[in-house]
């Protein structure tokens, strides 16, 4: 029998409040209060996405995007918080400690109207402003402008010189609050002694443990080397450094779009899909040593929680869901792993020139390569504005990535994939769920539920390719 952990809703019944725009927008503007000498109103309260903290099911986050006014000039400005939870008495214990430990953290001057953190008591949550996380406390300083150890890596990135920083913006592009985040920096700097004045671009991650930070760094070092050598198929971001004092990880800016961008452009896209699917094949054979693993029983565990998150929000279909995670959980066996990317999507894929990058490798680790094909093409299956189409350009498309992908990966391989793309299929269903979806939203792959399970029945059937 496989261990689960218990949906978020029988874990957290305070999301039905957390995931009301309307409650959490009353809720914040009790406790949502400026700091000294500010004002503020709290307008409006979005919701944005909600996902589970670590492993067991133990936490949970959910973003907003709060809509503040300034009452006297009646400017607006948009401002990221993420509600914390976990479970028993850890979420209070945590506020409590950081109200010892943090009680004035370093925040950049414009997030100074804002407490960092604060803390509602109905809801057991700990709210955390943006920039300010304390599990990644480098975050807010990286915001805020270039931290002291920069200043050596510009002596080795631009040449001998009285270099300084004249200009510096950090702009978040990926945040998952307690876990870790994603910022592109643009650096002006010039030279004081000649005037001369240079721009660099990079993305700066930061982490909250720094073995985690260290181990991505080896990583992708690895990864670099081997994208060196004549005739590879694919590169990555070229690293440049890791701060272990700060746990941030840089890595060069890889020219080029993500595939992502051109799916609505048919005359391109099928190449590109093709020199994905021999990159992916590459990397899947490539022999690195990777030392996290993805093992069987917590995938399959996992498989078990997204039957219930389905089964709860589509209580009318659970017979169909039933069948198809039964057939998932019973298929799977243990194979031989190989290095994955372990979240591979279009938007991880960026052509640089005559080959492409493979970007965000945070989950990289050894597991069955049909986990990176399968999550592959259930996001290929997105195209633009066909989504709510899946016909046959969908087809046409997914299955010249899966023709060339088994023309440079053993054959053999290809009996895991419909049990893979079905998991895969019903993980997609189940985060349409947790982020608040309802069934016929159009900007949701396949659309309707029935969509979902209709996909996932056909793969296991040998319908799909």
């Amino acid at each position: 029998m496989i261990d689960k952990p218990a949906p978020a809703a029988a874990r957290f019944p305070q999301l039905s409040v957390a995931r009301d725009p309307a409650r959490m927008g009353e809720v914040l503007r009790r406790h949502l209060q400026p700091l000294k000498g500010k004002a503020f109103e709290v307008q409006e309260c979005a919701i944005g996405v909600g996902y589970p903290r670590g492993g067991g099911g133990n936490s949970w986050a959910q973003m907003y995007i709060v809509r503040l006014r300034e009452p006297g000039t009646g400017r607006e400005r948009s401002q990221v918080v993420t509600g914390v939870m976990h479970s028993g008495d850890r979420t209070r214990h945590l506020w409590e400690e950081l109200r010892r430990s943090d009680p004035e953290p370093a925040v950049p001057a414009a997030s100074r109207a804002l407490p960092p953190y604060f803390y509602v008591p109905e809801l057991d949550m700990l709210v955390l402003v943006f920039p300010y996380d304390h599990r990644l406390p480098a975050l807010a300083r990286l915001i805020a402008g270039p931290p002291p150890q920069f200043a050596p890596l510009l002596l080795e990135w631009l040449g001998p010189g009285d270099w300084s920083v004249e200009a510096w913006e950090a702009k978040t592009v990926r945040y998952r609050a307690e876990q870790r985040a994603t910022v592109r920096v643009t650096a002006r700097a010039r030279d004081a002694a000649t005037g001369r004045a240079e721009e660099r671009r990079f993305y700066a991650k930061v982490y909250p443990e720094d073995q985690d930070g260290e181990q991505v760094y080896r990583l992708v070092r690895a990864l670099w080397d081997k994208a060196g050598a004549a005739g590879a198929d694919f590169t990555v971001g070229r690293p440049l450094a890791y701060l272990s004092s700060l746990r941030i990880l840089l890595q060069d800016e890889v020219p080029g779009p993500p595939l992502e961008a051109l799916l609505d452009r048919e005359d391109e896209l099928i190449p590109v899909v093709r020199l994905a699917a021999r990159a992916s094949a590459a990397l899947h054979l490539s022999n690195l040593a990777v030392p996290q693993r993805h093992l069987l029983r917590t995938e399959l565990a996992r498989m078990e929680n997204v039957g219930d998150v389905l089964r709860s929000a589509y209580p009318l279909l659970r017979r169909d869901i039933e069948a198809i995670v039964r057939a998932v959980v019973a298929g799977l066996d243990e194979v031989p792993l190989a290095p994955t990317h372990g979240e591979l999507r279009p938007a991880h894929i960026l052509l640089d020139g005559d080959r492409l990058a493979l970007v965000d490798l945070d989950r990289f680790a050894a597991a069955d390569p049909m986990l990176d094909v399968a999550t592959f093409l259930v996001h290929l299956g997105n195209l633009g504005p066909h989504v709510h189409r899946p016909g046959d350009r969908r087809r046409v498309v997914t299955r010249a990535f899966v023709e060339e992908y088994f023309a440079h990966a053993p054959i053999a391989w290809r009996t895991r994939l419909p049990l893979r793309y079905a998991m895969a299929v019903l993980t997609s269903a189940a985060r349409v769920s947790r982020r608040g979806s309802t069934p016929d939203r159009p900007d949701t792959w396949p659309g309707p539920i029935e969509g979902f399970l209709e996909e996932a029945r056909d793969a296991l059937a040998g319908r799909v390719w």
